[in-house]
């Protein structure tokens, strides 16, 4: 894949991980595109990008296979960027969350970003002469209080404050590690939890001070931006990408 970057985004097959995948191809970005289940619309891109964009399907809450996926990867391209997208949602209180649903949530949410930014901090070679921007997608949920969202909102808050600790860690060896934190966005799920939750959705609407649902493009600008070297000097930081939700509350 030869071509300006060079950088790999898990959960890549919606939402925001598909409209950032998107986004870099058409600035001149090549991608390793990873995600658990299959995606037309990132086989259609594969027909445009052909040398591009590479889609490899894999479900990322198997923890014990990473190390062994990143190494091929790695040993066929020289990445700048890693942007950790794949999550998954548990909405439920916590006396009626199973220990399975626990491990399933953090293992997707938390120890799986871990291991794969692990795994590519360890690639690093001393010799690389360009900066590397480590990026993890987390939420307005994991530092505050959201009723029913205990499990999901401690797998967040995990994954956001160890970014911001290797942040540190990593400042002096050509790595930027930053988080962007969207609020409520019109992704997969957005149909079903109008039509589902009624009251529910006019309640976000009104914490919200720009009174809607952000959209996926909007959060991949802000991934963009901080995989380019416009942001070259933003490290240990978590950008909002809410509506104002975060400055109202």
């Amino acid at each position: 894949m030869n071509n300006k970057k060079h950088g790999i985004i898990t959960g890549a097959g919606k939402g925001i991980g598909l409209a950032t995948v998107e986004l870099l191809l058409i600035n001149k970005y090549s991608i390793t595109a990873i995600t658990r289940s299959k995606s037309v619309k990132l086989e259609n891109l594969k027909k445009t990008y052909k040398k591009n964009l590479e889609i490899i399907y894999y479900d990322l809450s198997n923890i014990n296979g990473l190390e062994k996926m990143f190494t091929l990867i790695f040993k066929n391209n020289k990445p700048s960027f890693l942007i950790n997208n794949a999550g998954t949602r548990s909405r439920n209180r916590l006396d009626l969350t199973t220990n399975e649903e626990l491990i399933r949530v953090n293992n997707l949410n938390y120890l799986s970003p871990f291991i794969i930014t692990k795994k590519y901090l360890k690639n690093i070679k001393k010799k690389d002469s360009y900066t590397h921007s480590i990026i993890s997608i987390t939420s307005i949920v994991g530092p505050r209080g959201f009723s029913e969202l205990s499990v999901y909102a401690a797998s967040k808050g995990a994954l956001e404050a160890g970014m911001k600790s290797l942040a540190i860690e990593y400042a002096e060896k050509n790595v930027r590690i930053n988080c962007v934190a969207p609020g409520f966005i019109k992704s997969s799920y957005f149909s079903n939890f109008k039509k589902d939750k009624p009251e529910l959705y006019k309640w976000t609407l009104d914490k919200t001070p720009m009174n809607r649902w952000g959209n996926s493009k909007e959060v991949a600008n802000v991934v963009e931006f901080l995989v380019s070297d416009k942001s070259s000097y933003i490290t240990g930081s978590v950008i909002y990408v809410d509506g104002g939700w975060t400055a109202g509350s």
